[in-house]
């Protein structure tokens, strides 16, 4: 996932919580609809509908729109679920890594062993606050890793004696290298978002879409019946899109709990 420019849209909702979103998104699309319906209906009955009834050339005009509305809603909401995935996917293998960069060190002698232990540990503190940071906290600063360097520099200054400490200092350098991969992964990631180019397309067309079905000619319960169900069902994709496009903050947010089952197995008594 190459990373983009921070998605502004999704960012203004970073501090409310799933339900509040859902809330917003919904109840916003319903009762824009809604009010549209009754400032529309009698302008749309005596300039749309005077002479003769459009309703038919309207609702060809909607089935065509929303079917292209509806293709770009599930490309973004697809999108949307696969980088959430890879997301929590890499978080799973960080704490794989470091699950087993502790039994490595075991392979060291006393005392850097234990060292090198408390500094993983350590670290794993730093990569839970990182899945999880304040929302006024930029991903920035937690693109420095004084854990993580510390690691790389104990273990660069540690001067085997046997040939299985070499073996085992190779094998702890490949998985800090992982680990830095997973990191820069999951910053990037906390970095990018859909273009805002597509967040004001999807707004454009959400609203074309609304004001084509407030112009319709029928009973008004029927209206407001039909009308609402495309509206809840439209703010409803676009909330889910934006909630699990900002992965760390606001919405849908990453699973810390393999980094913290991790940790649990560290504070153990062995």
């Amino acid at each position: 996932m190459p990373p983009n420019k921070e998605a502004p849209v999704p960012q203004i909702f970073k501090h409310l919580s799933v339900m509040q979103m859902a809330l917003l998104f919904c109840l916003g699309s319903l009762a824009g609809t809604w009010l549209g319906v009754f400032l529309c209906r009698r302008l749309a009955h005596e300039r749309i509908h005077g002479r003769r009834n459009a309703n038919e050339m309207i609702g060809l005009t909607l089935a065509s729109f929303s079917t292209l509305y509806g293709i770009l809603l599930g490309l973004l909401a697809v999108e949307a679920y696969q980088d959430f995935s890879a997301v929590a996917d890499v978080v799973s293998k960080e704490a794989l890594t470091i699950a087993a960069l502790h039994r490595d060190f075991d392979g060291f002698p006393q005392p850097t062993s234990s060292e090198l232990q408390e500094k993983l540990r350590s670290y794993a503190l730093e990569a839970v606050e990182a899945v999880h940071p304040p929302p006024d906290v930029s991903r920035e600063a937690h693109s420095r890793s004084p854990g993580l360097t510390a690691l790389f520099d104990q273990v660069m200054n540690f001067q085997p004696k046997l040939k299985s400490q070499e073996m085992v200092q190779a094998e702890t350098f490949s998985r800090l290298n992982t680990l830095v991969e997973h990191r820069r992964y999951l910053i990037a990631a906390g970095d990018s978002g859909i273009p805002k180019e597509l967040w004001w397309v999807m707004c454009l067309g959400g609203f074309l879409l609304l004001g084509l079905v407030t112009i319709f000619d029928m009973e008004l319960h029927v209206h407001l019946i039909l009308s609402g169900a495309i509206a809840l069902f439209m703010g409803s994709v676009v909330f889910l899109i934006a909630a699990m496009d900002n992965p760390f903050n606001g919405g849908m947010t990453v699973d810390s709990g393999p980094i913290e089952s991790v940790l649990q197995t560290f504070e153990a008594p062995r």
